[in-house]
């Protein structure tokens, strides 16, 4: 008869941890969770407690109408440095968490950790990443300089093209409140309030269906934070540097009609295929990723020619991707607009 592997004792708590129900951290986990690729998620989740924080302090200083918008950011930069530092870090935990949630689909996808029962953990997760980048584009246009009228003027340009679906990027929708004021309000309420609801779904059931780690050694979660711990407070470090090294800075006042900037990192695939395709690339290049992530844990259900396929495609689609990027950080501006 086997013996079993042995699992840690209960943990003794003080008066305030047991008031506080710490004892729920108690939980076994698989051992190899400990390492840092099955810790992107939670670091991703660092990173959105940063962008919160900054941007609760952002809303104090930020006038969302369209003619006060680039002024009010300007004065941010000019007159309070400690909220320019914010706002900086603000900016970088953006990247950071786009970076992280992308890598963090990339371990899951590699180690195939969709398949069931997670498939709703796998779905949950694209449906954050949508939303980080819904909240990566409305955070562009509200800067008012002319990057952000570029933005604005490539979304209305997409929305014309889906017809009816974009008719909410309209100026016309509401006409008693300017566009880019119901962009702020997606941005620090809808979206904000979708993301916390996502978050929240996806949490439970990382609780109730576990990691996709492999192995029969068995650990406390508590033993779980302690490393996370140390490479969020590195997260934090590496995002202050580069906030206080790279700052952020403000274009002039937006002026419609030209296309002279390039949109932020995260958005340079599209622009790459748009550069290819026109218009149409806006709405074909999201189309082809978000389409290809929804259908992975169908295609990939069990071993098989269509597991085979999907890492296929699942690796080609992300060496496309950085290639994308890459190409439009260094190619010469293209103008895209009425294409």
């Amino acid at each position: 008869m086997t013996t079993p592997p042995p699992t840690a004792g209960p943990t003794r708590h003080g008066p305030v941890a047991e008031r506080l129900a710490l004892h729920g951290l108690d939980y076994d986990v698989p051992a190899r969770a400990n390492r840092l690729d099955f810790m992107l998620g939670a670091l991703t989740l660092v990173s959105l407690t940063l962008l919160a924080v900054t941007g609760i302090v952002l809303t104090q200083y930020y006038n969302p109408a369209p003619l006060a918008a680039h002024s009010s950011v300007q004065y941010i930069i000019t007159n309070v440095p400690l909220v320019t530092f914010l706002r900086d870090v603000h900016v970088w935990s953006a990247s950071g968490a786009m970076v992280l949630v992308f890598a963090h689909l990339a371990a899951v996808f590699w180690r195939r950790g969709f398949r069931n029962p997670r498939e709703g953990l796998w779905w949950s997760g694209v449906l954050l990443l949508a939303l980080l980048f819904g909240l990566s584009f409305t955070g562009t246009v509200l800067t008012g300089d002319q990057e952000a009228v570029e933005a604005l003027a490539h979304a209305t340009a997409g929305a014309d093209l889906v017809g009816p679906l974009g008719v909410p990027l309209q100026e016309a929708f509401t006409p008693s409140t300017p566009l880019l004021t119901r962009l702020y309000g997606v941005h620090v309420s809808v979206l904000p309030l979708a993301l916390v609801l996502i978050l929240g779904l996806h949490l439970w059931l990382i609780r109730h269906l576990g990691v996709s780690a492999a192995g029969t050694e068995r650990a406390l979660f508590r033993s779980h934070l302690r490393p996370l711990g140390g490479f969020a407070l590195l997260l934090v470090a590496v995002v202050g540097i580069f906030a206080i090294a790279l700052p952020h800075g403000l274009l002039a006042p937006g002026v419609g009609g030209f296309e002279v900037t390039k949109p932020p990192w995260e958005f340079l695939w599209i622009y790459a295929a748009e550069n290819l395709l026109g218009m149409n690339g806006m709405l074909i290049a999201p189309a082809v990723l978000f389409g290809f992530l929804a259908i992975v844990p169908i295609s990939d259900r069990q071993p098989g020619r269509g597991a085979t396929v999907t890492r296929v495609l699942g690796v080609t689609l992300f060496v496309i991707l950085v290639v994308a990027i890459v190409y439009a950080a260094l190619a010469p501006g293209q103008t895209h607009l009425g294409m």
